[in-house]
């Protein structure tokens, strides 16, 4: 039975928001590009909150490294793939709702079905390939559709969304045009001073040099806890909210739309809007440096593993 705005799984939310906003929850699609971390949990919440359609793409399957911080990952679903996972999870809470997959992840060949008829994106794309943010970001623009990215940072995590019609583009945001070719975009990688302006002062800065892939070392992928994930997905199924009920209510607050960039972190308890650039991941990175450098900063832990793969790096800090 398809549900609707008198279902008793939406009554505990009219204390928050009204009617007209579950009904425009209820119709609405939203695409997630990546459900191995930030975007399993947005997923979740968004079905919770009432989004009965969902486009999912993720070509990976759940591994022990996952369940520090992934609710789907778990010893039965290890060597499964995430988005069927998920849409899973997804019919245990409403099993009416409809999730289409795509198991080879967002290419140049699906994007389109992918993102068909979608009100919003979420990329969640892995960070470290930015050509496929870029190809979901101009299939949104061709779509006239808001693209929200969520990336959590230690006990901390940012959000901000590109509008179809904003000069300030995903593509701009990582240091290239809308018109650079993907493949150049890819052998380019990530520049995090772009795309990451707020860095912890308690970081272990050997944790960024290693995913940067320094002194040839191949890049890794960024440390991820728990609580960032859950911070991400709080305040990115809050930014959710905000475009999929806009024009409903005339009293909402907007969101936050790029070159701003809201960050929250748990552990300093403080939430602040930044500019995106370099200038504030400087201004970070040199505080953390500071700290760590005076034996202020906690130092992370690796594996015996990695430890010997990281020792070069570890000694550039």
């Amino acid at each position: 039975m398809t549900r609707t705005v008198a279902s008793p799984e939406f009554s505990r939310n009219y204390g928050f928001w009204s009617e007209d906003e579950q009904r425009a929850l209820i119709a609405s699609k939203v695409a997630i590009a990546g459900v191995g971390g930030d975007g399993f949990q947005l997923g979740l919440k968004l079905a919770r909150m009432g989004v009965a359609r969902f486009s999912i793409a993720d070509p990976e399957v759940f591994e022990p490294e996952n369940v520090n911080r992934v609710e789907g990952a778990a010893t039965s679903s290890f060597g499964r793939n995430k988005a069927e996972i998920f849409r899973e999870r997804i019919h245990d809470i409403n099993p009416n709702a409809e999730v289409e997959i795509f198991l080879s992840g967002v290419t140049e060949d699906n994007v389109e079905p992918f993102m068909h008829g979608a009100s919003l994106v979420l990329d969640e794309s892995e960070l470290t390939k930015p050509e496929i943010g870029s190809l979901i970001a101009r299939r949104a623009r061709a779509q006239g559709i808001p693209d929200l990215l969520v990336m959590n940072v230690g006990f901390a995590a940012q959000v901000t969304s590109f509008a179809p019609t904003s000069s300030w583009t995903f593509e701009r945001f990582m240091g290239f045009t809308p018109q650079t070719p993907l493949a150049e975009i890819a052998e380019a990688g990530v520049d995090l001073s772009r795309c990451l302006p707020y860095i912890p002062a308690y970081t272990d800065l050997r944790s960024l040099l290693a995913v940067q892939g320094e002194n040839g070392a191949p890049p890794e992928s960024l440390p991820s806890i728990s609580i960032g994930v859950d911070l991400a997905s709080a305040i990115g199924s809050t930014q959710a909210f905000l475009h999929l009920t806009a024009g409903v209510s005339g009293r909402r607050r907007s969101p936050v739309w790029a070159p701003r960039v809201a960050v929250t972190d748990a552990y300093t308890l403080r939430t602040r809007f930044l500019r995106a650039g370099k200038a504030n991941h400087v201004r970070h990175l040199l505080v953390a440096a500071a700290r760590q450098k005076l034996g202020l900063n906690p130092l992370g832990s690796y594996t015996p593993a990695d430890i010997a793969r990281r020792r070069s790096v570890t000694e550039r800090v």
